[in-house]
């Protein structure tokens, strides 16, 4: 086996951590417009303890794929029909809203008659970018919102936006590849290579920014162990890329097949607080008596990277999705874990006969993305409820808030 097989058994590793609750791909949707703001939705209120409220949930089939705010009275959505040519790139639509209720709009026209793997992006000071590529796998164009208008970015990252961080319009950090990264200042994009692959970007500030990924070579990589790679964690301090030292990570023998480890997500807390999660993992399939994948929770505090202890059982594994400011995490699969240690399920009402749903249907509630909404305590949540029941299984799009 070769190195794709390896890639994909820390990957895999790395989001079998979610659970339900977080999960991508291409999606389709329809129309409801909700009255009231995401601050103050009728649809549900929590008997005790965090809880999404549905603002929104669109007719038909459909599925939201990506969430920015600018404002409170400027939030985007972007969607797609399950029922409408995929295939052909048709079905995406945007809703915005704008303080009063949720607007159904076309995909940017700058854009072209094509559009896959939108992502939205709030890069501060009110602007919003739309980066999607074309199903012939062109090069991706983005868009700039500036509160009034669509415009097209002068230029666009060179390949799909794997992640991205913004400090403002005029200082924005993109993966486009695996072991580069470009900044935007304003007027050109900068590529800058990395020491490494990188997976994930995110910092506390233009000159304390972090990516994580893998390496191949160095410190605990091959020997008896055979370990292919093991986890990455650089740094930008405003001049250059430095790879830091992370702990080495191995499997006691029998060694499985192709290990390697990775680190897949990096979330900045606070400064000199970044978390860093990923796994340990091999080719499965190949011998008996497999070991247990091993997950891996890094987080550094200023000086070094240390191991973190699981936090619960509940929440131990899994991956963050954002931060709640000081009081915690949002993590995958509708779970959150406050700053004291305390891990909670965040709760979650049914969809009804109004939006399609049989009192008999089970219900989960799939998110792809989840973010704070600024000079707010509002956090909105976008993505899917899965409706199984019989005859008539669906989809519906949805935004949720939380009620704290």
């Amino acid at each position: 086996m070769g190195r794709t097989v390896v890639g994909s058994a820390v990957l895999t590793l790395v989001l079998a951590a979610a659970g339900c609750g977080a999960q991508g791909g291409d999606g389709k949707g329809g129309a409801t417009p909700a009255s009231g703001s995401p601050t103050a939705s009728s649809r549900t209120a929590a008997a005790a303890g965090p809880a999404w409220a549905y603002d929104h949930v669109e007719d038909g089939s459909a599925e939201m794929l990506d969430l920015a705010a600018a404002a409170e009275d400027d939030i985007w959505a972007a969607g797609f029909e399950l029922d409408s040519d995929s295939a052909a790139g048709h079905g995406r639509f945007l809703r915005h809203f704008d303080g009063t209720r949720w607007r159904r709009l076309p995909m940017p026209a700058v854009l072209g008659d094509s559009v896959y793997n939108a992502r939205l992006d709030s890069v501060g000071s009110g602007e919003i970018w739309l980066t999607a590529s074309g199903l012939d796998g062109t090069r991706p164009k983005t868009a700039q919102w500036d509160g009034e208008s669509w415009t097209s970015l002068a230029q666009s990252p060179t390949g799909r936006v794997g992640d991205l961080k913004a400090f403002g319009p005029d200082d924005v950090w993109v993966l486009d590849g695996e072991a580069e990264a470009r900044h935007w200042d304003g007027s050109r994009w900068t590529a800058r290579a990395l020491p490494a692959e990188a997976a994930s970007l995110d910092g506390t500030a233009s000159d304390d920014l972090w990516a994580v990924g893998s390496r191949d070579r160095g410190e605990g990589v091959g020997g008896a162990s055979e370990q292919y790679t093991q986890p990455a964690a650089m740094h930008w301090d405003g001049g250059s890329w430095t790879l830091t030292r992370t702990p080495v990570y191995r499997f006691d023998d029998p060694v499985p097949p192709e290990p390697s480890a990775a680190l897949g997500k990096v979330v900045a807390v606070a400064e000199g607080d970044i978390r860093a999660y990923g796994g340990n993992g091999f080719n499965h399939g190949e011998v008996e008596n497999e070991p247990a994948d091993q997950p891996i929770r890094l987080r550094w505090d200023g000086t070094r990277w240390a191991d973190q202890p699981a936090s619960s059982e509940e929440c131990g594994n899994r991956d963050p999705v954002t931060v709640d400011g000081t009081r915690g995490l949002f993590l995958d699969g509708n779970w959150y874990l406050a700053a004291d240690g305390t891990c909670v399920k965040i709760k979650r009402p049914r969809l009804t006969a109004k939006d399609g749903a049989r009192r008999s249907s089970a219900q989960l509630l799939w998110l792809t993305s989840v973010i704070p909404v600024p000079g707010t305590d509002t956090v909105l949540g976008a993505g899917h409820v899965q409706v199984d029941q019989s005859g008539d299984p669906t989809e519906k799009a949805v935004v949720v808030s939380l009620r704290r």
